[in-house]
């Protein structure tokens, strides 16, 4: 059972009335029916209606049930890996129903599914690299909860996902500060997954920080852990995250055995897109280690699968690793060629025209044979920056 599907805690010294007791009770056995009778009729739904008319499954009475919002809350987490723009759709189908469940349950109840939906929202808007969207459904979030002590824990789930966000526009201290206060709601929940997943966050932000070597002791650490829990999925995401660490480190022995292992069970765990994105980390290995054309040959389909998806960021970037390869091996020309096909991308997926506009100058500067390898690294560095600040001009160099 998951949190969406826990009736809350009533909390309090006092033992509670007779007939408050009775009414929790018949809810929760409400909830427990909804949940066995949404198990098939949502996957159903989802597969026999087209993506781009799930908004309309709202009107749906079987799916306006916490068991549908339920498995809803699951199939996003599942699809984010698979198809995040799928997750999405979900995500805010799940929007839309909490909005009719007023009256079908208390208040708290109503309260604790609705900050589930907007933090599964703000999860997928995060995915795709839309921050001031993703910040605005964390505040719906967690607006809901924080008028009902007794989703204290609650709460604390949504701000884990906060945390990520601030990391992934840059602001370290704020996301450290918010992990340890959710590191201590959590213990006093006895959450051990949940303690789990903070430490690997703050790893994640030790390694934003270029602090590689603490971050990969800090990884290192949680492993046994891990391992004695079974959760697969947090392996998968520790074996990713050690293994880009040794890259970085210039351990190429232990990227390559680490990245492997997150390889293969991200495919086993159906998240082909986050495979995708450690496959890109075995190319920068590549590259580093000196098998430059290896590195090139490596990257490409990974390129092509980011931009199948429409991840059009994320293939730019990809790109930008192969121009640097390219470089590398002194072919000036076809990094010239790819950094204009980047150029066209983003311009037609209407990213922003300050990236475009330092693309351009990346191009020309290889163009006119005066490009190095650290101005790409710039540049890339700079694409990335622009989601935590949209207007931060280009420092041409």
């Amino acid at each position: 059972m998951n949190d969406r599907g826990k009736i809350v805690q009533m909390g309090g010294r006092r033992a509670p009335r007779p007939q408050l007791v009775t009414e929790f009770a018949e809810i929760a056995r409400r909830m427990q029916d909804e949940r066995v009778a949404a198990a098939n009729v949502v996957e159903r739904l989802l597969r026999d209606t087209p993506t781009e008319q799930w908004r309309d499954l709202a009107g749906r009475p079987e799916l306006r049930t916490s068991g549908a919002l339920e498995k809803l809350g699951n199939y996003v987490t599942q699809a984010l890996g698979r198809d995040p723009r799928q997750a999405l759709t979900a995500a805010q189908l799940a929007m839309t129903l909490c909005e009719t469940l007023d009256g079908e349950y208390p208040a708290v109840v109503v309260a604790q599914l609705s900050a589930h939906a907007a933090k599964d929202l703000a999860k997928a808007l995060l995915y795709l690299g839309r921050f001031d969207e993703a910040l605005s459904a964390l505040d719906v979030a967690e607006a809901r909860v924080a008028a009902h002590g007794a989703l204290a824990h609650d709460l604390a789930i949504v701000r884990v996902v906060r945390a990520t966000l601030l990391h992934e526009i840059n602001r370290y201290d704020d996301a450290f500060a918010l992990l340890a206060e959710c590191k201590e709601v959590f213990r006093e929940h006895h959450d051990h997954k949940r303690l789990l997943l903070c430490g690997i966050n703050e790893g994640v932000l030790l390694h934003r920080m270029r602090r590689y070597r603490e971050a990969r002791e800090a990884y290192l650490l949680l492993l046994p852990a891990t391992a004695d829990s079974g959760d697969r999925d947090a392996m998968a995401c520790l074996y990713n995250v050690i293994g880009h660490c040794s890259v970085d480190l210039g351990d190429f022995t232990a990227a390559e055995m680490y990245l492997s292992r997150a390889i293969e069970l991200f495919h086993t765990l159906g998240q082909p897109l986050q495979a995708a994105k450690a496959e890109l980390g075995r190319g920068r290995m590549f590259v580093r280690r000196g098998d430059v054309q290896r590195g090139i040959a490596h990257l490409r389909p990974i390129r092509a699968d980011f931009m199948r998806h429409r991840m059009t960021e994320e293939a730019g970037l990809c790109g930008l690793e192969i121009v640097d390869a390219l470089l590398a091996r002194s072919a000036a020309g076809d990094a010239e060629a790819l950094a204009r096909q980047i150029i066209v991308e983003f311009t037609a997926a209407a990213l922003n025209q300050r990236a475009i506009s330092a693309l351009g100058y990346l191009t020309e500067a290889i163009a006119a044979r005066k490009a190095s390898r650290d101005l790409v690294t710039t540049v890339r560095e700079y694409i990335v920056s622009l989601r935590t600040s949209p207007e931060r001009p280009f420092a041409f160099v």
